[in-house]
């Protein structure tokens, strides 16, 4: 896969700075998958679409995730320094598109339209149902939606999500956590974008270049001239 372009970063950045989560999503996704459409990144299973956006930020940004977690039994907070190689490797995307409960219920994985639908809810409990129920095929008419169903459910579909999984230090405990993968490399996109601006912005004061003559540049020699800048 490769590696986002400075002209391309900034280009995704802004048509990503007024939009939702969701969207910044299919907006990474469309960058790491070029060839599909956006009908065809909507409907991938989220666990493929993120693990095709940390493809493309492992290319972009280097094989190496950094972070912190709270750990859920005793709140003392753990730094994480994860190569991106492994984390696939311990949660690769599902083979299959859906999965069978031990009723027989059957569910698709969620995608990123689902993820939308959901989007408007500000209730965990509510959000959750309403993916579950969108998320069954072909439930029979009369199924009760009991706690104890969209638990199994929620945890079966969530299975296919790319997780951290930690040890505590302090309390022994080890845990899982989903990974917010588009939200935390949206995050390392707008980062570099706003040094973007700032390299164009001070060479094109001091030397006139425009934009597009200073994105060119290899970031060694656009450094270089920077650092003459403000000698």
């Amino acid at each position: 896969m490769n590696a986002l372009a400075d002209d391309a970063l900034l280009s995704l950045w802004e048509r990503g700075a007024a939009v939702g989560p969701v969207d910044r999503a299919l907006l990474l996704l469309g960058a790491a998958l070029p060839a599909q459409n956006p009908e065809q990144c909507a409907g991938m299973p989220i666990g493929a679409r993120d693990a095709a956006i940390l493809k493309l930020r492992c290319a972009t940004f280097g094989g190496r995730l950094s972070g912190r977690a709270n750990c859920p039994h005793c709140r003392e907070e753990h730094e994480f320094d994860l190569a991106i190689e492994e984390l696939l490797a311990d949660s690769p995307p599902p083979a299959e598109t859906e999965i069978v409960l031990d009723n027989g219920l059957r569910f698709r994985l969620p995608n990123s339209r689902d993820l939308a639908a959901i989007a408007h809810h500000n209730d965990a409990e509510a959000a959750i149902r309403h993916l579950v129920q969108r998320c069954c095929v072909d439930p029979p008419p009369a199924l009760v939606w009991s706690p104890s169903l969209l638990e199994a459910a929620d945890m079966r579909i969530g299975a296919a999500d790319i997780e951290l999984r930690l040890n505590c230090i302090a309390c022994g405990k080890a845990w899982a956590d989903r990974l917010d993968v588009a939200g935390y490399v949206w995050e390392e996109i707008a980062e570099r974008a706003r040094r973007l601006l700032d390299d164009v912005h001070g060479l094109a004061a001091h030397y006139g270049w425009s934009e597009r003559q200073i994105l060119s540049m290899s970031e060694a020699r656009r450094d270089a001239y920077l650092q003459r800048c403000f000698a």
